[in-house]
C-alpha cells in the first residue's frame, strides 16, 4: 500500500474520540476564538483591504463570518475566518510540523458544517482527522520544507483541511484520498513574508481553508486527484523538499492534536523561549550597566524572525531583538507592546547591543527543543544568563484551562462583552454527541466596533 493510501486509511480509521480529545478540541476552539479577536483587531489595515476586495463579491449565504452582518459563500467564509485568526500571531501550532494547525482547520470545518448542517461529532471527527493529517504531513517534510522556503501552514494546512472536510462528507478511505491528492495541486504559501512586509501572512492560511473547503467539495462530486499524489515522482513531497521521513506518518498511541502549542505572546513562536528567558531576567539587572546581551537561538529562528528594529506592528511579530527588549525592560510582553512599536530609547539601546547568534544545539526536533539561551554581560564583567528550551504552552509545559479563558477575554476586550464570551465558551463545550452542530461563529457576528 502507497504512503498516500495508507494515510488516507489511517484518517479514516479515526471514528471515535475520548472525553480527553474532546475536551483537547473545545480548548483548541477556544484559544481560536481568542486569536481571532486579537486577529481581527490588529491587523485592520490589512483586514480591510482584503475585506473590500472581498465582502462586495457577496455569493450563496452559507457560512457565518467573524463579526459580520451576513453569511457568506462556504469556501469564501473558511478564508476570511482563517485569515482573522492568523492576525496576531496567537493561534496554536506544533513543533514538528513547524507551522499552525487550527487557525485553517477550525474556519474551513465550522464552515462547510454549517453549510452542510452537520452534527457536532461529524464536526470533532472532522478536526481531529484534520489535526491528524497536518501534523503528520507537515512534520514528514521538515526541515526541508522551511528550508526551501514553502510555509507549513499554508502548504500543508490545504492538504489538512481537504482530509478534514471530506469527513462532513461522509467520505471513505477512497475519498479521503482523493480529497488530499485534489488539494495537492492546489497548496501554497511562501515564508517570503518574513524578508519584509508581514503583514500579508494570513493569506497563507486563508488560502489553506478555502482551497481545502473547494478540494473536498470536488472529491464529493466524485473528482480524483493523481494517484500516489504525496510519493510519486512528481507528488507534493518531492516538490516541497528534498527529503521526506516516512516514519513521522505513522499512527502514534494517541491523536497528535495533544502534542499542540498555545501561545501566550502576539509573536512569532520562534521569539518565545526569549521572550521568556527575558522576563526571568527582568529586574536582576539594571539596564546601563549592560555592555552586551548574547542571544543564542537555532539558525530558522533567526531566519524567520530576525527583524532587528520593526517598523510597524506586524514587523513587530517577526523581531526576536524587539520582543526580547520590551519583555526584559517590562517583566512580560503582550498586544499592547505591538501597537505601535514602542521603540523607546531604553529598547532601541538594549537592541543595539544584542546580538543573535546561530547555535544549533538549541533545537532538537526528537526532543521537542526549539530554545533560547540569553546571556547577559555586564560592564564589570559579570555574567548572567537564563537558557529556556520549552516555552510555556507548549505540552511540555503546558497552559492550564484558566490560562486559555484569560487569553480570550485579553484578546476581546473592547470588542466583546464577558457576558457575551461566557456565552461562547458554553457553545463551545456544548460541541459534542449527534446534535445538529450549531456554528459558535454566530455568537460574534456583527459589524461591532473596534475600540
Amino acid at each position: 500500500m502507497g504512503i498516500s493510501k495508507k494515510l488516507a486509511a489511517d484518517l479514516y480509521g479515526i471514528q471515535s474520540l475520548s472525553e480527553r480529545d474532546i475536551e483537547q478540541l473545545h480548548t483548541l476552539i477556544v484559544d481560536f476564538f481568542a486569536a481571532a479577536y486579537a486577529g481581527y483587531k490588529q491587523n485592520r489595515t490589512f483586514n480591510a483591504a482584503v475585506e473590500r476586495v472581498i465582502y462586495p463579491q457577496g455569493g450563496a449565504e452559507e457560512s457565518t463570518v467573524f463579526r459580520q452582518d451576513r453569511r457568506y459563500p462556504a469556501a469564501k467564509a473558511a478564508f476570511m475566518n482563517a485569515l482573522y485568526g492568523h492576525g496576531a500571531e496567537l493561534d496554536d501550532g506544533n513543533k514538528k510540523a513547524a507551522g499552525h494547525a487550527g487557525v485553517h482547520l477550525i474556519p474551513a470545518v465550522f464552515a462547510l458544517a454549517e453549510k452542510l448542517g452537520s452534527s457536532s461529532a461529524d464536526v470533532l471527527l472532522a478536526l481531529a482527522t484534520g489535526y491528524e493529517a497536518y501534523i503528520r504531513i507537515s512534520s514528514a517534510a521538515q526541515p526541508g520544507l522551511v528550508r526551501r522556503g514553502f510555509h507549513s501552514t499554508g502548504v500543508a494546512g490545504t492538504l489538512a483541511c481537504a482530509a478534514a472536510c471530506a469527513r462532513l462528507y461522509h467520505l471513505d478511505a477512497q475519498g479521503i484520498e482523493d480529497a488530499i491528492a485534489l488539494a495537492t495541486t492546489m497548496t501554497g504559501g511562501l515564508l517570503s513574508y518574513g524578508d519584509s512586509r508581514p503583514a500579508i501572512k494570513p493569506l497563507n492560511p486563508g488560502k489553506a481553508a478555502e482551497n481545502g473547503v473547494f478540494a473536498a467539495m470536488l472529491a464529493n462530486e466524485g473528482m480524483q486527484g493523481p494517484e500516489e499524489a504525496l510519493e510519486g515522482p512528481n507528488g507534493w513531497f518531492h516538490a516541497v523538499t528534498d527529503r521526506f521521513d516516512e516514519s513521522m506518518l505513522r499512527t502514534a498511541d494517541h491523536l497528535l492534536l495533544h502534542e499542540c502549542y498555545f501561545k501566550l505572546y502576539p509573536s512569532c513562536r520562534h521569539t518565545h523561549c526569549g521572550i521568556d528567558a527575558a522576563v526571568r531576567l527582568h529586574g536582576r539587572v539594571r539596564p546601563e550597566k549592560i555592555e552586551a546581551i548574547n542571544v543564542y537561538i537555532y539558525p530558522n529562528a533567526i531566519k524567520l524572525a530576525g527583524i532587528r528594529i520593526p517598523k510597524n506592528p506586524d514587523e513587530t511579530k517577526f523581531s526576536v531583538y524587539y520582543t526580547l527588549a520590551r519583555a526584559f525592560l517590562n517583566g512580560g510582553y503582550g498586544i499592547d507592546d505591538m501597537n505601535p512599536p514602542r521603540l523607546t530609547d531604553e529598547v532601541l539601546a538594549l537592541i543595539g547591543k544584542t546580538t543573535l547568534i546561530p547555535d544549533e544545539a538549541m533545537e532538537d526536533r526528537a526532543k521537542g527543543i526549539r530554545g533560547t539561551r540569553v546571556e547577559v554581560c555586564l560592564r564589570d564583567g559579570e555574567r548572567i544568563e537564563e537558557t529556556v528550551l520549552v516555552p510555556r504552552g507548549d505540552p511540555e509545559n503546558p497552559l492550564t484551562r484558566g490560562d486559555i479563558l484569560d487569553k480570550l477575554c485579553l484578546c476581546a476586550r473592547g470588542q466583546e462583552s464577558e457576558e457575551r464570551l461566557q456565552i461562547l465558551t458554553e457553545a463551545i463545550c456544548a460541541i459534542r454527541g449527534n446534535g445538529r452542530f450549531v456554528n459558535p461563529m454566530a455568537l460574534v457576528s456583527g459589524n461591532g466596533n473596534v475600540t
